[in-house]
């Protein structure tokens, strides 16, 4: 379906009820909002975590380094910093 909304001063817009259910967002939630070829798309900013998420899965899983060597690897680096920032 379509809207048309109004552009007030301040460039605010409001936004349907209806779009606002169809994005599954609720007042206080945050919008991305990307301009390709003229158009909006408007993302829930949570969504957009969780792509950014599904693609550090991804890249780890074709890593191939396991968790354990990841968590291993974190506390080798970690008592590096600690030794170098404070002796």
């Amino acid at each position: 379906m379509n809207y048309i909304i109004n552009i007030r001063d301040r460039r605010q817009i409001t936004l349907p009820a209806a779009v606002l259910s169809q994005l599954l967002v609720n007042e206080g939630d945050k919008l991305s909002l990307e301009v390709v070829n003229q158009k909006i798309i408007a993302r829930p900013v949570k969504e957009q975590a969780m792509n950014n998420l599904k693609a550090i899965q991804k890249a780890f899983q074709e890593s191939g380094v396991t968790e354990k060597e990841l968590q291993e690897s974190g506390v080798k680096i970690r008592k590096q910093l600690v030794e170098k920032l404070y002796g």
